[in-house]
């Protein structure tokens, strides 16, 4: 599989990916830090900058898949959710263009669950008639957390769920990542909408498991703690394999709370009945990279002293690591066993949008 990726940030899905074989063609991203942190990590792959500029023939061939999580601000209640008509919101549609002038045959898009209410449903129904090739309309129960819809022939397929990163597990984090972090999360195919079924409604979701440290009833789990307060040892396993006993954020036995990033600040943990804010390499470990991830060089520092708060702000503004792994898992297990890559024919009996209520996460 071959994929371009929009909206790169510190390219979370290649990080995700890398144990499929997947090749990169393509980053585009445009913020100072984080490019600087794809040219370190990901030198041999080109950064095309501005996505809404790039044209056939800038990535040398064909790509299968595109990826991209357009700016959220647009639909979350910090930007106010102007939606659509929020410059940074109008740019999920020029990604549901790039995916046509790049014929691919996948899209994965990423967003907050507030798309699905933007605009009492329609911001996410315009996207949608862009992708599947025809008028949608906004439900008038609004959307739900997980559905499918037919493309017309030509254009996509598409299935999307809301996805919880505390959820989701895959090899490489059996256990999921520590930290509530909910994500809509959209795969559309140029075909038939099986594929997309495959994908998100198959069965093997992990939305029965608990996170890790709380009981399926939510409350906390015991560990050691100092103080008024009790903490939880939190393993948390990086991508090279190592192990990590971190003591967890205290939880509350009436609001269980989690680990959590932000785009603005990262969150604490408490040790010994004192509270204090989260590393980098924390946070990294909480996303799902490598310790040192976004350690670079960086405004005359080196790595060992790049400052922190831009490492907070690239972490708190990709996507979750596990989260783009199980979703690339399954694309990649559905392309090769079910699908010749190249159905152009709508979806069976030609049904029309549909929504189904999905499982927890």
């Amino acid at each position: 599989m071959r994929y371009g990726s929009v909206c790169s940030g510190i390219e979370a899905a290649t990080v995700a990916w890398r144990h499929l074989g997947w090749e990169c063609a393509f980053v585009s991203e445009i913020d100072a830090f984080a490019s600087a942190v794809l040219k370190e990590r990901l030198p041999a792959v080109p950064n095309l900058g501005d996505f809404t500029k790039i044209r056939p023939g800038d990535y040398g061939g064909d790509i299968d898949l595109l990826v991209g999580g357009t700016p959220c601000q647009a639909f979350s209640k910090a930007g106010l959710r102007k939606g659509l008509e929020d410059e940074r919101g109008n740019l999920a549609l020029e990604f549901a263009g790039l995916a046509f002038r790049t014929h691919a045959r996948w899209v994965v898009w990423e967003n907050v669950p507030g798309v699905l209410s933007s605009g009492s449903g329609r911001d996410f129904a315009i996207f949608l008639s862009k992708l599947a090739g025809w008028e949608v309309p906004a439900p008038k129960g609004g959307w739900k957390k997980a559905g499918l819809l037919t493309g017309a022939p030509g254009c996509f397929s598409v299935g999307w769920r809301v996805l919880d990163a505390q959820y989701t597990r895959v090899q490489q984090f059996p256990r999921a990542i520590p930290q509530r972090r909910k994500r809509l999360v959209l795969a559309g195919y140029l075909g038939d909408w099986g594929a997309v079924r495959g994908v998100f409604f198959d069965g093997e979701m992990c939305g029965g498991y608990s996170p890790p440290g709380r009981d399926k009833e939510g409350s906390a789990a015991k560990g050691t703690g100092g103080g008024s307060c009790e903490c939880i040892p939190l393993d948390l396993t990086n991508l090279d394999g190592r192990t990590r006993h971190l003591k967890g954020k205290c939880y509350d036995d009436v609001v269980p709370s989690a680990y959590t990033i932000t785009r603005r600040r990262p969150s604490g943990v408490c040790v010994n009945g004192k509270v204090r804010m989260l590393t980098p390499v924390e946070c990294e470990r909480a996303m799902g990279f490598p310790d040192g991830y976004t350690s670079i060089a960086w405004h005359g520092r080196d790595a060992a002293h790049c400052p922190r708060w831009s490492r907070y702000r690239a972490l708190g503004n990709t996507m979750n690591v596990n989260v783009m792994a199980w979703v690339g898992e399954r694309i990649d297990a559905v392309d090769k066993e079910n699908f010749d890559g190249r159905q152009q024919t709508c979806g069976t009996g030609g049904e029309d949008a549909r929504a189904a209520e999905g499982g927890r996460g």
